[in-house]
């Protein structure tokens, strides 16, 4: 079940109806403390091993499997499909670059969409290619390290840097990298780079 940016109040009316009829919804706390008005039987997981062996260990259940954003771009959908035969549907769920562009009104047809997570070998090479790119960050690639990755390649260009998107301690930062590359951030946040 794709949850969205976090809030409840962007979780899709579809997965809602759903994660209210299933025996089980399984996910990491945060995603769990999200859906505090659906009643029912929760599990909070410590990894992604723990979702699969919960699924083969239950296979007479019908269970919810908590996803943050689009379950389908960098998220659960691709593990549990390789390490289960359980059948699976997925409902997707509004992407944190859907949520920051719109609450940017920054039009995003042909931007690249990328992610950090163990992936930074094209980061430099996809900003040089495209316009606009937009990126999920992680512990060892937070918004100031990419700023100044930027920098160090002599790239010039606005950053926006969207944290705890749609809960109410989100903060959304923008300004040119040389202003931006000191600021700590959060690891989980959305970038978006524009040349």
């Amino acid at each position: 079940m794709g949850l969205g940016p976090g809030h409840k109040d962007y979780i899709l009316p579809k997965a809602t109806e759903i994660l209210k009829s299933v025996d089980l919804i399984i996910g990491f706390k945060r995603a769990v403390e999200s859906i505090d008005f659906i009643e029912g039987q929760k599990l909070v997981i410590n990894t992604l091993k723990d979702t699969i062996d919960i699924l083969n260990k239950n296979k007479e259940l019908n269970i919810g499997i908590l996803a943050s954003g689009d379950p389908c771009y960098y998220g659960i959908t691709n593990y549990v499909k390789n390490n289960t035969e359980s059948e699976i549907e997925v409902i997707p769920g509004i992407s944190s670059f859907q949520y920051l562009t719109s609450k940017l009104s920054l039009p995003w047809q042909g931007a690249y969409l990328g992610s950090m997570h163990g992936r930074e070998g094209e980061f430099i090479s996809k900003v040089k290619e495209n316009d606009m790119t937009l990126w999920l960050t992680d512990k060892k690639y937070k918004a100031n390290v990419l700023c100044k990755m930027l920098i160090e390649e002599g790239i010039d260009a606005t950053i926006y840097v969207g944290e705890n998107l749609s809960y109410e301690d989100e903060i959304i930062t923008c300004g040119k990298l040389e202003d931006v590359q000191y600021k700590e951030f959060n690891e989980l946040s959305v970038v978006i780079i524009k040349k």
